[in-house]
């Protein structure tokens, strides 16, 4: 018995002294979470001052929004993944079909925040045993509000998530609520057809960037527009709002359809200029 116990005793400190394995090590993160106000749309007039990872304050005064900023630290209190994510209800009320969307979009944002495939990624380098040189993030504000009216919600929200490497890679995604009901808008209900989207496109691209067909498209616009937007996939694979004035917004991130240093691209298509592409749907008054 003696023995046993002794080899039990000698075991359990080799198993102590052993190294432990990347997927066994406890980091001991600590999370904090706050919340802070939009920026105003006076502040965001000055470019050069403005904070891009604030979202901007709505245009009415019946949508409310403030941005969710969570921080992890790790045991050293030195801060490892930041997500910056907006959170939007309707003023004094939470039963309308909308405010009752609004939550389930806040819920679901805020949860992607949380569990955050670049919050993984900082947690996987420090437990393989790397320090990190800056940390990551994963930052999505609500940047441009476009159509707010009796028939829908239009945004877009533009940001970046940063996991190593030289620079943040940018994303971005947008919403259309149908103000109503509360579920959100199909492109399909907005345009005609996915031809005549991308004709519009190579159009809006001929006025709005004559530099940019000419410097970076050197096999044309409409190949690159064709091979971003394969026929298999319809209209799911633009990023779209409708501006306040009615006109269809879709938006290029930088080295989407050319090379990283030709930029992004926001094209606009009025209605007026492409009559035919709109449906009868969402009418402007």
């Amino acid at each position: 018995m003696k023995i046993k116990s002794f080899l039990s005793a000698l075991l359990s400190a080799l198993l102590l002294c052993a190294p432990l394995s990347a997927a066994e090590r406890v980091l001991n993160d600590r999370a904090e979470e706050k919340t802070r106000p939009p920026q105003s749309l006076e502040e965001v007039q000055d470019m050069a001052a403005r904070d891009w990872s604030r979202s901007v304050e709505p245009p009415v005064s019946w949508l409310t929004i403030e941005d969710h900023v969570l921080t992890v630290y790790d045991m050293n209190d030195v801060k490892a993944y930041r997500a910056v994510y907006p959170q939007i209800a309707l003023v004094d009320d939470d039963s309308a079909p909308l405010a009752k969307a609004f939550i389930e979009w806040n819920a679901e944002i805020g949860t992607g925040a949380w569990h955050s495939p670049i919050r993984t990624y900082s947690e996987e380098v420090r437990r393989d045993g790397y320090e990190l040189p800056f940390y990551y993030s994963d930052i999505t504000p609500i940047s441009r509000w476009g159509r707010i009216d009796g028939q829908l919600i239009s945004f877009f929200m533009e940001g970046s998530s940063y996991a190593g490497g030289a620079h943040p890679i940018p994303h971005v995604d947008a919403y259309t609520f149908d103000r109503k009901t509360g579920r959100q808008i199909a492109l399909d209900e907005i345009v005609t057809s996915r031809a005549l989207l991308i004709a519009a496109l190579e159009a809006a691209f001929q006025t709005q960037y004559p530099a940019a067909v000419e410097q970076d498209f050197p096999r044309g616009v409409m190949e690159a527009l064709l091979i971003q937007h394969p026929e298999e996939q319809g209209l799911s694979s633009f990023c779209w709002y409708m501006a306040a004035d009615g006109s269809l917004v879709i938006y290029y991130p930088e080295a989407v359809l050319a090379s990283y240093a030709a930029g992004a691209f926001t094209l606009t298509i009025p209605r007026e200029d492409a009559p035919h592409l709109f449906t009868a749907a969402y009418p402007m008054d």
